[in-house]
């Protein structure tokens, strides 16, 4: 297959996955852009270049950027992103010089980029395969580096017919940063010439976030100085299962942070719940009234609080892991001491494997699976404070990862 081909096919696949409003904000957002990033870094040298495809990815990025900038205060540095999530909340960051979109992974576009940015060093996260971009920086001989890469032995990028992954993960970087040995072990045997084990930085921004002074008005009122139940980054199937638990359960409250602010959601969960719920965005900035104070559900229908939201929760449900995706960062609720739980696909991510392992996590099937969890958070007070241990004891070993991956970048 040609690369080009290949490059349309993969962005083809991230859009299917966006709905109507992101698909709108991802093609607006990128008309006239490199006319617009030609001008912003116009006649600059030795740019630092971090690229992330979401939101996600750039929390996981995002001490490693911060950690750059610390070092180096007077190097330019550009951070694109490829989706909407993570550029929208995201293009004021004031850590970087400039934040764009990324252009579509095409010949012409990719050129232009890159002869535009001319970076001198070229940082990605986890899954950065664009086939032509990786080339072009390859042939270009621009200082290229992955990092957090977690692959496991039957992933479907090791199938034969993803060439593209192989020939980019042992001909396109300096250094492929991963973060536990087993991803070490599969891409050796693969034949990536430089690999590093190096962990999992976002480990390092959830233990900073931990030590933060911070609290949020709408929600220190609405809880009322108690712990609550936190179900994050969930799904609409979850956002069901738990509106149906708060209805059995009137006196427990929850909060429920969709994956999607969508407003469609956000009502339906309104309007499926008995005891009171309430959305976020209808009290930022206001004061609390009755309403507030009595909902027993808090629907937080806006981006970018999630991992610091989970301090004010006593046991978490972490979503994605009932859909086709898996859990979103089991580490965010983990840092703060709790048990947490997450549906059943989640074979894949291997901070979920660690902690169910170790007896901190604990995975779910179905309804009445996740609703016996709940009841026994709420009923077992020895369950609670032993997971509590096993998931804080388990972040606080697994910090480091951003010294390495400076170290290694940088030396």
């Amino acid at each position: 297959m040609k690369t080009n081909k290949m490059a349309y096919l993969c962005a083809e696949k991230e859009c299917r996955s966006m709905n109507t409003e992101k698909l709108k904000l991802f093609i607006q957002g990128r008309k006239g852009l490199l006319p617009k990033i030609e001008a912003a870094v116009r006649g600059q040298k030795d740019i630092i270049w971090f690229h992330v495809p979401s939101y996600g990815e750039f929390e996981e990025a995002r001490p490693v950027i911060e950690a750059t900038r610390r070092r180096f205060p007077d190097r330019k540095i550009l951070l694109t992103f490829f989706s909407p999530s993570g550029y929208i909340p995201l293009q004021h960051y004031d850590k970087v010089d400039w934040v764009f979109y990324l252009p579509l992974d095409t010949p012409w576009g990719m050129k232009r980029f890159l002869d535009i940015v001319r970076p001198a060093k070229a940082i990605f996260t986890i899954t950065d395969f664009w086939p032509v971009m990786m080339n072009m920086l390859r042939r270009r001989k621009i200082d290229t580096y992955i990092m957090s890469v977690h692959v496991e032995p039957d992933s479907y990028h090791l199938s034969w017919w993803d060439v593209n992954y192989r020939q980019i993960m042992r001909n396109c970087y300096t250094c492929v940063m991963v973060r536990d040995q087993m991803s070490y072990d599969v891409l050796t045997k693969l034949g990536v010439p430089r690999v590093k084990i190096t962990g999992d930085p976002r480990i390092d921004r959830v233990a900073d976030i931990l030590k933060e002074p911070w609290s949020n008005p709408v929600v220190d009122a609405w809880c009322q100085g108690k712990k609550v139940f936190i179900a994050g980054s969930t799904f609409p199937a979850e956002d069901k299962m738990m509106t149906d638990i708060a209805n059995r359960h009137p006196d427990c409250k929850i909060m429920l942070i969709p994956h999607e602010p969508d407003p469609k959601e956000a009502e339906a969960i309104l309007a499926q719940a008995r005891h009171g719920a309430v959305k976020y965005t209808d009290y930022a900035g206001k004061e609390p009234d009755e309403t507030l104070l009595g909902a027993q559900i808090l629907v937080v229908n806006t981006v970018g609080m999630l991992a610091r939201l989970y301090r004010y929760g006593y046991a978490a449900l972490i979503g994605g892991g009932f859909t086709d995706n898996m859990p979103h960062s089991v580490v965010e609720p983990a840092v703060f001491g709790m048990p947490i739980t997450f549906g059943p696909v989640f074979g894949r991510e291997s901070h979920c494997r660690n902690l169910h392992a170790q007896g901190g996590a604990f995975p779910v099937n179905d309804a009445q699976e996740l609703e016996a969890f709940f009841e026994k958070c709420i009923s077992d007070k020895d369950f609670v404070e032993q997971a509590a241990r096993i998931t804080r004891d388990y972040c606080q070993r697994s910090t480091g990862a951003t010294e390495n991956i400076m170290d290694t970048i940088f030396a």
